[in-house]
């Protein structure tokens, strides 16, 4: 018998198991998820947001294989060129391979059953809150009055959802997102949950971690799965925020050419000969110094001003820093 809680896991981590898992072993998680069935909620909403989100991330997946189809080339110069007909063959051999993928994908839209995450995630639908006109027009005035959890300004889709677990949900219960707007309001809605329902609340980022909370150890296997996951958003995110942004990747490169750690003044010194020669447009800012200690505390988990995005620096102690 587990420690009794309710656990809501929230749509995109089950989205997630489409972006970023390169785990063939996600077929296996049923068995284990299987243990805490009683244990699961869910919401209407979260499940119209997962269906809808499903049908566009493998869609996605489609048209990133459609750009990856090669032109053939055998009406110009280049085949008489020597080697062209290995090149055709191979062409037409690689763009068979992406087609037929194409098509499994495709299938996947409609042949639920053989989507493993699909199966996944029925797991969790014995028990849905309902969404009824009240929640609705309730989650409507938490958005205008500006209470979290809060969605984007044209819908209210966190909004319903938290509507319907405070006006369905009756036990201590462990909410597993990744979604900021949950994370950074976290003591505003536990004080919610409790003086609507008297009983606890819990965020945390894993399924895993929720495991742990109900006293039982998760597998090895749910551990990779989720720890890749969260490998490659780190990477992904990283990706994105590097090119982006050139502020954080002079003062990468400045940190990287000192060795990968150093005093701030030199820091300072690196980031000036980098600008001068090579972006002598930023010496327009006003406060470089600020810029620089800004992009190693709000790329720095340890600091209070990290923005939960790339993790890359690290503080030594006072006035040195390193790559992390």
């Amino acid at each position: 018998m587990f420690i009794m809680f309710k656990i809501f896991i929230d749509t995109n981590i089950f989205l997630d198991f489409y972006r970023y898992n390169k785990n063939d072993n996600i077929s296996n998680l049923k068995d284990e998820f299987k243990k805490y069935f009683e244990y699961f909620i869910n919401t209407k909403q979260s499940y119209d947001e997962f269906f809808r989100n499903r049908e566009k991330t493998i869609n996605e997946f489609i048209d990133t294989l459609k750009s990856q189809i090669n032109p053939l080339y055998d009406g110009n110069f280049l085949s008489s060129l020597n080697g062209f007909e290995d090149y055709y063959e191979n062409m037409k051999l690689a763009n068979k391979s992406i087609k037929c993928m194409i098509d499994k994908c495709s299938e996947l839209i409609f042949d639920f059953e053989k989507d493993p995450v699909y199966s996944l995630y029925l797991l969790f639908c014995h028990n849905t809150y309902d969404r009824t006109r009240d929640i609705i027009d309730r989650a409507i005035k938490r958005k205008y009055i500006g209470n979290p959890p809060t969605s984007n300004k044209n819908t209210c889709c966190d909004e319903i959802i938290w509507e319907s677990i405070l006006e369905n949900c009756h036990d201590d219960l462990i909410i597993v997102t990744r979604d900021k707007t949950f994370n950074e309001n976290y003591n505003f809605l536990k004080n919610e949950y409790n003086e609507k329902n008297g009983k606890k609340l819990l965020i945390v980022e894993l399924i895993s971690d929720a495991i742990r909370l109900l006293g039982d150890d998760p597998s090895n296997n749910l551990e990779t799965i989720e720890k890749n996951i969260l490998l490659e958003k780190e990477v992904l995110e990283y990706e994105v925020y590097h090119e982006k942004s050139n502020w954080v990747n002079i003062v990468y490169e400045a940190l990287q050419s000192l060795g990968g750690v150093a005093y701030l003044s030199q820091i300072y010194d690196k980031v000036y000969d980098i600008i001068e020669n090579d972006y002598p447009e930023k010496l327009t800012n006003k406060d470089i110094k600020a810029t620089i200690r800004g992009i190693l505390q709000r790329y720095c988990s340890d600091s209070t001003s990290y923005n939960n995005k790339a993790d890359l620096f690290k503080k030594i102690k006072n006035g040195v820093w390193a790559i992390k």
